[in-house]
């Protein structure tokens, strides 16, 4: 019996490629289409059906898909540069398809991941760089990236309006501008309106460039019962006033944070301790912490608030959590 190699020289072969493509099914189940986006090989002249026609943006793969099908794209890293691999927005991507996922084909890395979103160096700043609107979405492995240079004006990395999406072992990084310009107050790596969203194991905000005016790296305004769980906070600030999350008194019944770590940069210049990594007055609802690690923030929260709880590692209220007495909540 004789048969045809897959590859060659190292080399993969369409019947390679063409087995991969039979078997996406049985890894992806689902009742829509798959799309395929490679931002440095791919052309938007390609129907994006396979690896071999991929398209070369996301907004082209977005327009392919159908609302409400469980259609997938598929964002293929093809470098470790970030020029290789990144879809770069001149204008804000609103991925408005309900029911339409999106995940980055990659070595699944802490941060950094190459399947890569970030603005052009035309678009100084963009609020916001990429936005869901849409519902029920699952976006997995990606880096939302906005260098802002020479622009002076109020961005935002990512925004979620919609309702029940999950947000899975992504980057989500605002204001890395070195010069400092875009520095500007209300500037923000995340910001959040909608509802029962799911932020896991995620990589938020940014400590290569200090936070001398901006004020938070994330800010929830509205919606309810938003749930983050195994995630990083990321700053390096000048200001003691800083907080990683700032929650709206317009935020309802709960949000929650589980086995997240909250990092404020120290020891290095001009860096400074915020007095408290959570900022919030009033909510219809509560802040729910358990498990929190707290590193570089004098308090969880300034002061006592009765609006924030945190549970300990033993399941107790304890005097080891900073700004918590122990046996009681925090009022």
């Amino acid at each position: 019996m004789s048969f045809q190699p897959l590859t060659q020289q190292g080399a993969v072969t369409s019947q390679l490629l063409a087995a991969l493509n039979s078997q996406l099914g049985l890894i992806l189940p689902t009742q829509g289409q798959i799309y395929w986006v490679k931002p440095n090989s791919g052309s938007d002249s390609y129907d994006g059906l396979s690896a071999g026609s991929a398209f070369k943006t996301l907004l082209r793969a977005l327009q392919a898909c159908t609302a409400n099908q469980n259609d997938v794209v598929l964002f293929c890293a093809e470098s470790n540069t970030a020029a290789r691999t990144t879809d770069y927005q001149a204008a804000t991507l609103d991925w408005n398809k309900d029911l339409t996922h999106l995940i980055g084909v990659n070595s699944g890395p802490f941060l950094g991941q190459r399947s890569r979103i970030s603005n052009l160096s035309s678009a100084a700043a963009l609020n916001p760089m990429v936005k869901v609107s849409a519902n029920g979405c699952l976006i997995s492995g990606l880096e939302f990236f906005q260098g802002t240079p020479a622009s002076g004006t109020t961005s935002v990395a990512l925004q979620v309006t919609g309702q029940r999406n999950t947000i899975l072992n992504c980057q989500i990084s605002g204001n890395g501008d070195l010069t400092g310009v875009a520095d500007v107050a209300g500037s923000r790596s995340l910001l959040i309106s909608g509802s029962e969203n799911t932020f896991k194991g995620c990589y938020i905000g940014l400590d290569t460039v200090i936070r001398a005016t901006q004020t938070s790296e994330v800010e929830i305004t509205a919606g309810a019962r938003n749930y983050f769980e195994a995630c990083h906070f990321e700053s390096y600030t000048s200001l003691s006033t800083f907080k990683a999350v700032v929650i709206a008194t317009g935020c309802d019944r709960w949000m929650k944070f589980k086995d997240c770590d909250f990092t404020a940069c120290q020891n290095i210049t001009s860096a400074t301790a915020p007095t408290g990594a959570i900022g919030i007055t009033t909510m219809n609802g509560q802040v729910f912490m358990k498990n929190p690690y707290v590193y570089g923030y004098a308090q969880i929260v300034t002061a006592d608030n009765a609006y924030v709880q945190v549970l300990g590692l033993n399941g107790l209220a304890t005097g080891h959590l900073i700004g918590i007495a122990q046996g009681v909540d925090a009022t």
